[in-house]
């Protein structure tokens, strides 16, 4: 699983924390902490996995550059 599917991943899991949470919150507000600390959680693990995404992304940017540069060139 690449690092792009695992922040999505994470941002879905975030959202269900925070619907989760709203249905106890309504009975006492205490209540919907915990959903709301999962969301935060999964929404820091999120964004490393994006950071990671991009990293990923710039590196083999970088590559593609780097190999077509040092493609031998004809004599024409």
């Amino acid at each position: 699983m690449t690092a792009a599917r695992k922040a999505r991943a994470c941002h879905a899991g975030a959202l269900a924390a925070i619907v989760s949470a709203i249905y106890p919150a309504t009975q006492q507000p205490a209540f919907g902490i915990p959903g709301l600390v999962a969301a935060v959680i999964l929404l820091l693990v999120s964004a490393s996995y994006d950071r990671e995404a991009r990293e990923d992304a710039d590196r083999a940017r970088r590559q593609v550059v780097v190999d077509t540069d040092q493609q031998p060139r004809s004599a024409a």
